[in-house]
């Protein structure tokens, strides 16, 4: 079980760790911190937002407008946490989470201890690997990374090709349109039979008439706008040697081909999560999902009771949904460190999760509609690389799977396949998949890459300079009994089992 804190680290602790400054770690610390606790959020970004809302206080277009409604109300929920009590420490790598609550993190070069009685990952999502052949060739970046570049500094490719499939891909075409740059070619990837399967899901989508309108409305926005769109596509790859030359896939077995210096691939969304490994939480395969999820209840507490697990992180929500389970995360939280009653926090959360159940309605409905193909997800050609990191080819994991490494961790020894500086973010579910077809049995069977602390790369110089970090608001009496008797996340977590 947890360790609890004592009375002494008490006094020097903040109540609530959050990391991650995203729709989900700002609802949670605007909640918690109106109630009394001590909360400090910790992000590697210089501004709050997250991905979904990044820079939407400083955007550098001329007219942020262009990037959508969804975006602009991002700057509603940044100026509520602002205006909150909630301590915001930026630009921070946290690369340690203790189950004593100590929370490590570097910080202009040095590092950083605080403790907390209850934390809270926030991580947000990362696009899901997309492992063709030419992925790793210079000038090819996922979608995401071309929204970064949008967001962040106004950068974007003219003549970009995009493919893949997803909500995002429409949304950043979209966007880029809107900006009058022109986009080469649209190859969607998603396959007929998928439309066919989601019918089975139709009623979600009508549970959601708004969210449905909108992706109609961005698909009819590339329509009108004449872009070249490639639908059903199938056996992409990115041609040239030593950077990107162009793109080639199959439609209906028709074989085409784009010649293009900037590819711009995307095929969803998964939870980020090196952190929840890291820490040792449950985690399960979601087949709906096709992806790794942390093991959570329904106030997103962990299998670590002090630890929960919110938005993104924990499954792929959507940005709405993150900022109420930010919400829901808290209340449970503030129950658990006493400052809550169970009753107000079940009555205070009701409609959140009541929303949050309407949109997974919708949201089966979408990771139907958009779930990417096998031959995209675990490659069959033997030279492509599924590390990337070292460099490792299917050729390379197909070797050490006969030398003997039938598990990730048995394969990483063999391989070196995940012991990059990115830890398995951009292989670890290829190698999942991948082995559960070699041996014939479930993904939840084969397991995961064991991941420890630092979670981020940290130098000894960083080691050498050593500060600790305390709560600047004058802590809430709290008398020795109540305190050996709270647990970390006892009375909730206990209630879900």
């Amino acid at each position: 079980m947890a360790n609890t804190l004592t009375a002494l680290s008490f006094n020097n602790s903040y109540d609530i760790a959050i990391i991650g400054a995203g729709p989900a770690g700002m609802s949670a610390a605007i909640t918690a911190s109106a109630a009394g606790a001590r909360v400090v959020v910790l992000d590697d970004k210089p501004r709050s937002g997250g991905q979904i809302y990044r820079n939407v206080d400083a955007s550098p277009l001329v007219k942020p407008a262009v990037l959508g409604d969804d975006y602009l109300k991002g700057s509603q929920i940044t100026a509520a946490f602002k205006r909150s009590e909630a301590e915001h420490i930026r630009g921070v790598n946290v690369w340690h989470v203790g189950d004593n609550g100590e929370v490590l993190f570097s910080l202009e070069g040095e590092t950083q201890r605080l403790t907390a009685r209850q934390v809270i990952v926030a991580t947000g999502a990362m696009e899901r690997p997309f492992p063709i052949p030419g992925w790793h060739l210079p000038g090819v970046m996922s979608a995401g990374s071309a929204q970064v570049m949008l967001k962040s500094d106004g950068i974007v490719r003219d003549g970009a090709v995009f493919a893949g499939t997803g909500p995002l891909l429409y949304l950043i075409v979209a966007q880029y349109l809107r900006l009058g740059v022109k986009v080469k070619a649209l190859v969607d990837t998603t396959p007929k039979k998928n439309y066919v399967r989601s019918m089975s899901e139709v009623t979600g989508a009508l549970s959601a008439p708004a969210m449905l309108i909108k992706g109609l409305g961005l698909m009819n926005e590339i329509r009108k706008s004449g872009t070249k769109v490639y639908r059903f596509a199938d056996s992409l790859k990115v041609m040239g040697d030593d950077a990107a030359a162009g793109v080639s896939f199959c439609v209906s077995g028709t074989s085409h081909e784009i010649v293009c210096d900037h590819v711009f691939l995307h095929q969803g969304v998964i939870p980020n999560l090196n952190m929840t490994r890291a820490l040792g939480l449950q985690h399960h395969w979601c087949v709906q999902q096709l992806c790794w999820k942390p093991t959570t209840n329904n106030w997103g507490q962990s299998s670590q009771g002090f630890v929960s697990v919110a938005g993104d992180s924990s499954g792929i929500v959507g940005a709405e949904s993150a900022a109420a389970m930010g919400r829901v995360c808290a209340l449970g939280q503030l129950v658990n460190i006493g400052l809550m009653s169970e009753p107000q926090a079940v009555t205070e959360a009701a409609n959140d999760q009541k929303f949050m159940a309407r949109q997974q309605h919708f949201r089966r409905f979408i990771d139907c509609l958009y779930q990417p193909i096998d031959q995209h997800r675990k490659p069959v050609d033997d030279n492509t690389i599924v590390c990337r990191c070292e460099e490792r080819t299917v050729k390379d994991l197909k070797q050490g799977f006969a030398q003997g490494g039938r598990e990730p961790n048995q394969l990483k020894s063999q391989t070196r396949c995940g012991m990059g500086p990115c830890q398995g973010r951009m292989c670890g579910h290829t190698v999942s998949e991948l082995l559960a077809d070699w041996r014939n049995e479930p993904v939840d069977d084969v397991g995961y890459y064991r991941l420890r602390t630092p979670m981020r790369l940290v130098t000894l110089q960083e080691l050498s300079r050593f500060t600790d970090v305390k709560p600047t608001v004058t802590p809430t009496a709290v008398n020795s009994e109540e305190l050996d008797s709270c647990e970390k996340g006892s009375s909730l977590q206990e209630k879900a089992q």
